[in-house]
C-alpha cells in the first residue's frame, strides 16, 4: 500500500494489541465453546471502548494505536461499532486491523466451529468487500497472500501462520488472482453510497 516502516509498525502494534479491552469482558463470554447470545454480545462489544480507554493515556510512538483499537469493528456501511462510522471515518490503520482481525477469525479453529476452507474465505471477502471491508485493503491483502504462494516473495507470514496445507491447493492462485481483478475494476466499495 505504500507505506512507511513506522506506519507498518504502527498498524503491526496495534494488531497485536487490538483487543486488549477484551480485559473487561467477562472470560465465561470470551472463552464459550458456543456462539454466544445477544445479552452476551452487547457485553463482548464494550471491547474496542475499553481497549481505546486503556490504550489512550499511553505514550505511543505511533499516535492512532489507540483509534484503531477503538475502531477494527466498524464498517464502511455504518452497521459496525462502537460509533457506527462509515467508509472514510474509520482510520485506514483500523480498516488493516479488522480485515486481518476477520481473517484471523474465519482461518482458525473455534471451539464451536472449524476454520472455513480458503475458497469460502475467499468468498466471504468478495461478499462484504464494500460493505464490511475496503477495497484497496483487501486487494493489497490479495496481493501480498498470492506472491507469498506463487514465490514472488520470500516472505512467508501469511503461509507459515495458516499453516501446512492450508494455501497448497492449485486452486489458489487463480481464486486470488480473479479477487484481485475483481477488485481493480471496484472503483466505488458496494455498499457506499457514491
Amino acid at each position: 500500500m505504500g507505506w512507511g516502516e513506522d506506519e507498518v509498525e504502527g498498524i503491526q502494534i496495534a494488531g497485536y494489541l487490538h483487543d486488549v479491552g477484551k480485559l473487561v469482558v467477562d472470560r465465561n463470554i470470551i472463552n464459550a465453546p458456543y456462539r454466544i447470545d445477544a445479552k452476551q454480545s452487547s457485553e463482548l462489544n464494550r471491547h474496542p471502548a475499553a481497549g481505546y480507554e486503556i490504550l489512550a493515556p499511553i505514550n505511543h510512538p505511533y499516535a492512532d494505536i489507540p483509534l484503531m483499537a477503538k475502531y477494527h469493528h466498524e464498517r464502511l456501511d455504518g452497521r459496525g461499532y462502537p460509533d457506527g462510522l462509515v467508509d472514510e471515518q474509520i482510520p485506514m490503520g483500523a480498516k488493516i486491523v479488522s480485515l486481518a482481525d476477520s481473517f484471523d477469525a474465519m482461518t482458525t479453529d473455534r471451539p464451536y466451529r472449524r476454520r472455513r476452507s480458503f475458497e469460502d474465505v475467499v468468498r466471504d471477502l468478495r461478499k462484504n468487500t464494500g460493505t464490511q471491508f475496503d477495497v484497496k485493503v483487501v486487494r493489497a491483502f490479495a496481493r501480498a497472500i498470492l506472491k507469498e504462494v506463487t514465490g514472488e516473495s520470500k516472505e512467508r507470514r501469511v503461509t507459515k501462520m495458516l499453516g501446512k496445507g492450508y494455501l497448497e491447493d492449485a486452486q489458489v492462485p487463480t481464486l486470488l488472482s480473479d479477487l484481485i481483478a475483481d477488485l481493480e475494476e471496484q472503483r466505488t466499495p458496494v455498499g457506499v453510497a457514491s
